[in-house]
């Protein structure tokens, strides 16, 4: 692409991604405003107008964009779900017993004005995702007649099913390069505010939601060394804006500053950090490593990285907000036992030796009843779901042979993520 089409679309674009950041930021606050501050009756009716407004708008990710936010709940804001609470988003009674959030009927709005105006793609994956939902729906069906399920257990799991078919309307609605780098670039701003969240937790003891809807969230300490543990809310989006970072940095394209995007990342990874959770610690670092591998200029991207890292710890450490003893002593305690798990000591976990002896074998147990194809959504797959073992939670659903479809999916997805990347030039850090 030349330099006048890489001026095109940044330079005459940046005072629309301007007005989409103010946009985005009002609708939130006043989102926050009507939950926390009215009535359910105003609400609703308020979340009615943003629905029909997306409906008749044509900047679709910048909707996707918001619901995406809310639906994940930065810094735990719109993350209560209690059917009584006063500081919910509104549940809509359609049916007796049927109730939606304004997340829910924006999904099922996004799929209708998909089919309606979206422009159709061929997904690329089209065939393993359509035998895994074949064999979904065989799964459910024979849990359904064999086992049993209740009518509300099988309303909340086709609903987060359903879910799915988000990724469906995203593609037909916002398929153009400029629209999907809109959208990343308007969560982007999030990852600040569940980072500044995090820090308010540790300065101050208590949750900041706490402040708008009262004791929802108890306090939370690390199980290895006993100090307060700042979780990150809204793990998806900081999981996005990071990922997003990368392809920005590596697009050259979209020539955006890299100041804010590094900016960006380094908050993303001070999140995980401060929560100290071992898993997205993985992830992100292998994310990481990963990138820089594939990206020419690596020494220096990484380099970079780091330096940004240090300055904004620097900052946060001699100003207080955060004490060395906290980094060092709360979230790298716990985070440090990855490396035990690495050398093989996986006692050194503290909840290793619960989680093996005494919740696993439970799981097992049942799993093993039905090896093959699972329970589907019935009610014994309720009774011994564990959410500490993912892994095998699948096999308790759908079996050994509805893992091996999972297996599948997930080896074509990585095949087209190689080969993707092999077609990309990685031409970044100039």
């Amino acid at each position: 692409m030349n330099s006048h089409s890489l001026e095109f679309s940044w330079y005459n674009f940046r005072w629309r991604i301007l007005k989409d950041f103010i946009a985005i930021v009002i609708v939130f606050v006043l989102s926050i405003y009507v939950v926390y501050f009215t009535s359910q009756e105003i609400a609703k009716i308020f979340f009615l107008l943003l629905l029909l407004l997306f409906l008749l708008s044509d900047k679709d990710f910048f909707w996707f964009a918001y619901f995406f936010i809310l639906a994940q709940g930065p810094g735990y804001f719109f993350a209560d779900l209690s059917g009584a609470s006063l500081y919910r988003l509104p549940l809509y009674t359609f049916l007796a017993g049927m109730s939606l959030t304004p997340v829910d009927i924006f999904v099922l709005l996004a799929f209708l004005k998909a089919l309606a105006k979206g422009k159709r793609k061929r997904l690329q994956l089209q065939l393993p995702l359509l035998v895994l939902a074949g064999y979904i729906v065989f799964s459910v069906s024979v849990g359904f007649f064999i086992y049993g399920v209740d009518i509300d257990i099988a309303a909340w799991n086709l609903r987060w099913l359903f879910y799915y078919s988000i990724i469906i309307s995203f593609l037909y609605l916002v398929h153009q390069k400029q629209q999907i780098y809109r959208f990343a670039l308007l969560i982007f701003p999030f990852v600040f505010f569940i980072a500044f969240t995090q820090i308010y937790y540790i300065s101050s003891g208590d949750e900041l939601i706490n402040l708008f809807d009262p004791d929802f969230r108890a306090i939370t300490v690390n199980t290895v060394t006993g100090e307060l543990r700042p979780i990150t809310g809204g793990g998806l989006v900081v999981f996005f804006c990071y990922v997003l970072s990368f392809l920005l940095l590596a697009d050259d394209d979209f020539k955006l500053p890299k100041v804010p995007l590094y900016l960006v990342l380094v908050s993303s990874f001070l999140s995980i950090f401060l929560s100290a959770t071992r898993l997205w610690f993985v992830i992100f670092s292998f994310i990481f490593v990963g990138y820089t591998l594939v990206a020419k200029k690596k020494m220096l991207s990484a380099v970079s990285f780091v330096a940004i890292a240090f300055l904004v710890l620097s900052v946060l450490t001699y100003s207080g907000v955060i004490t060395r003893d906290f980094l060092l002593g709360s979230s790298w305690g716990r985070l440090q036992q990855i490396f035990d798990v690495t050398r093989g000591d996986v006692s050194a976990v503290d909840n290793a030796i619960n989680r093996l002896f005494n919740q696993m074998p439970i799981i097992v147990a049942a799993m093993k009843q039905n090896l093959l194809i699972g329970y589907g959504f019935s009610r014994v797959t309720m009774i011994y779901y564990d959410n500490d073992f993912g892994f095998l939670n699948t096999i308790l659903m759908f079996g050994l042979a509805g893992l091996s479809l999972f297996v599948f999916f997930f080896v074509k997805l990585f095949t087209l993520l190689i080969s993707s990347m092999k077609r990309v030039s990685y031409n970044i850090f100039l």
